[in-house]
């Protein structure tokens, strides 16, 4: 009788793992292919925050900031048209680099997170400044 696999908690790490691993590598490979290889102006800027690859490795989701962005977010709104137009060019030239069996499909977000930090920092900043200036008030 043969045995039929199963999957244990090993290999699901294992999976996690491989995952990781893949990811760390398209966000690598990624971003020397957007330096080097892509000329169109408004992925000028591009920098790939960060990248999650299922456990399977069949999506990677990409986040990315672009450096200089104006407040209302208009260059990294113009860099992700672009990017989602690049998609499978970019998977084109990822796969060979990453030497993978299946190449995972891209899938871009701005990453807002660093932005929420900045609002949260100056939001601390302000209340920081009131609570200084009221204790300094004398009371009387």
């Amino acid at each position: 009788m043969a045995k039929v696999p199963t999957t244990t908690k090993s290999s699901r790490a294992d999976d996690r793992r491989r995952g990781a691993r893949v990811g760390q590598r398209v966000r690598e490979e990624l971003t020397l292919i957007l330096a080097q290889d892509v000329g169109d102006p408004r992925a000028q800027g591009v920098v790939i925050s960060g990248v999650d690859v299922t456990d399977d490795v069949s999506l990677a989701r990409v986040s990315f900031v672009v450096m200089g962005d104006t407040p209302d977010g208009a260059k990294a709104a113009a860099a992700l048209k672009v990017l989602k137009r690049l998609t499978a060019t970019l998977r084109t030239k990822l796969a060979p680099r990453l030497g993978v069996r299946r190449m995972p499909t891209l899938e871009f977000h701005i990453d807002t997170g660093r932005e929420d930090v900045q609002r949260i920092d100056a939001v601390l900043y302000e209340v920081a400044q009131e609570l200084k200036a009221t204790s300094d008030k004398p009371e009387g």
